[in-house]
């Protein structure tokens, strides 16, 4: 009878540390989540951060000639994207 209560107890302490377990897991995850969240709001503020800067410094600082010139060009993509977005809607 002894075997049987020992087990039942390994079982009940083996049952216990899994739930905790699980508890872990689970606010692991949860802390997971919100750091990307975290990372996209950082993600957020520093285009905010470059938008400024560009907009009260036209022509770039010295060391900044490389981001600049990416960014004219993506924005020449994207207006030749959109033009002929409008003449597809336009057939």
């Amino acid at each position: 009878m002894a075997e049987w209560k020992d087990l039942g107890n390994k079982a009940k302490n083996l049952t216990l540390a899994g739930l905790g377990k699980a508890r872990d897991l689970g606010e692991s995850a949860k802390l997971n989540l919100d750091n990307v969240s975290e990372e996209e709001n950082k993600k957020r503020a520093y285009a905010e951060i470059g938008k400024r800067f560009v907009a009260e410094n036209p022509i770039p600082p010295e060391g900044y000639e490389e981001l600049y010139r990416q960014l004219e060009q993506a924005d020449a993509k994207i207006s030749a994207n959109k033009a002929r977005i409008n003449e597809l809607k336009d057939d």
